[in-house]
């Protein structure tokens, strides 16, 4: 149990805290419109951004692809240019890695490994993932998180002078918890700002959610090849524990969206994307490179048969599913356009 005296202390260091917070260093949020506490200006944020972006080319190489990367980046200023944060410059970059994942820097910086485009499905979704990094921007995250952390890892070292030795572990442990639910929190105001510009822009807000269950069908397909290979499911520590339809908390963020929608509506443009992604570098293993291609389904043609084509070596039906947004049970409908690897 933490001391009596400890608690003082951890009173009064909130107290110092909350002065602080109201009374220096306050500035407007772009989306709230309230006065919040951030250890970093805006001119701050670009210039770390600015830097940040040189390290990340440094371990990520731009994908060797123009046409594609001004594809990518039309969509993002288009998207930008709608949001709580269009007096900034946005930098959109498509980098040639395999992993299954997106980012954003301070400032506007915001990366896509050609590994996730690969398995999205339509502009709309692409457009999804765009506009939800654009969330963490417009929000400030970065520089709130910044800004939390170093408020608490302060307000820790005060309280460990005080408690001593045998109670720091615990207030360690109390920060970490404080700093990871705080970002959990950002994740899903990302998602809102992400269905809110998308209706900006006239497509479906709805497709955030399709972005999600592209994530969650990865988590799925790890849980299956675990079970499949003996080996024990990892566990998932993600924002949704559930299905993203499914999830209360989503539905809502997102359904607020539609009553921003613009009155032109985008198509979700399925055959456009996939027309574009074409010929992606997609990792079949660690050590095997293949490319993305198109193919029409004919009858009779399920992804078992043509799996038999993409010489993926192992599961490469459910791989296959997995690719076009179909797992675990999904089969190819005749005249649809279909993922394959070649």
């Amino acid at each position: 149990m933490i001391s009596m005296n400890v608690r003082r202390w951890l009173t009064l260091s909130i107290m110092t805290s909350y002065l602080l917070l109201t009374t220096t260093g306050c500035s407007v949020n772009p989306v709230s419109g309230k006065k919040e506490f951030v250890m970093m200006s805006e001119q701050q944020e670009i210039s770390m951004g600015a830097g940040l972006h040189k390290q990340v080319l440094k371990q990520y190489k731009p994908y060797n692809n123009a046409a594609l990367q001004a594809y990518v980046n039309g969509i993002g200023q288009s998207l930008a240019r709608h949001s709580h944060r269009n007096n900034i410059r946005y930098h959109f970059t498509v980098v040639d890695d395999p992993s299954i994942n997106a980012f954003a820097l301070p400032g506007g910086y915001i990366y896509i490994t050609r590994g996730l485009m690969a398995y999205l499905n339509s502009e709309a979704e692409l457009a999804g993932v765009l506009s939800h990094e654009i969330g963490h921007v417009t929000a400030r995250h970065s520089a709130r998180q910044q800004t939390r952390g170093t408020l608490t890892n302060v307000l820790a070292s005060v309280i460990a002078k005080q408690a001593g030795a045998g109670s720091r572990q615990l207030i360690n442990n109390v920060a970490v918890a404080s700093v990871r639910g705080f970002g959990r929190k950002h994740e899903l105001q990302a998602d809102q700002l992400g269905a809110e510009y998308l209706a900006r822009v006239g497509y479906d807000p709805h497709n955030m959610i399709k972005v999600i269950e592209v994530l969650k069908a990865q988590e799925e397909f790890s849980t299956f090849l675990a079970r499949s290979e003996g080996r024990q499911p990892p566990s998932y520590h993600g924002t949704f524990s559930t299905h993203p339809s499914n999830d209360k908390r989503l539905q809502q963020v997102v359904g607020a969206a539609n009553s921003v929608r613009s009155s032109r509506t985008r198509p979700d443009n399925r055959r456009g994307y996939l027309n574009r992604i074409s010929g992606l570098k997609y990792n079949k293993t660690k050590k095997s490179l293949g490319q993305i291609r198109l193919v029409t389904a004919r009858p009779g043609d399920t992804f078992a048969s043509l799996a038999r084509r993409s010489g993926i070596p192992k599961y490469a039906a459910q791989k296959l599913r997995l690719l076009n947004g179909m797992f675990p049970k999904g089969e190819p409908r005749p005249g649809q356009l279909i993922k394959v690897v070649q």
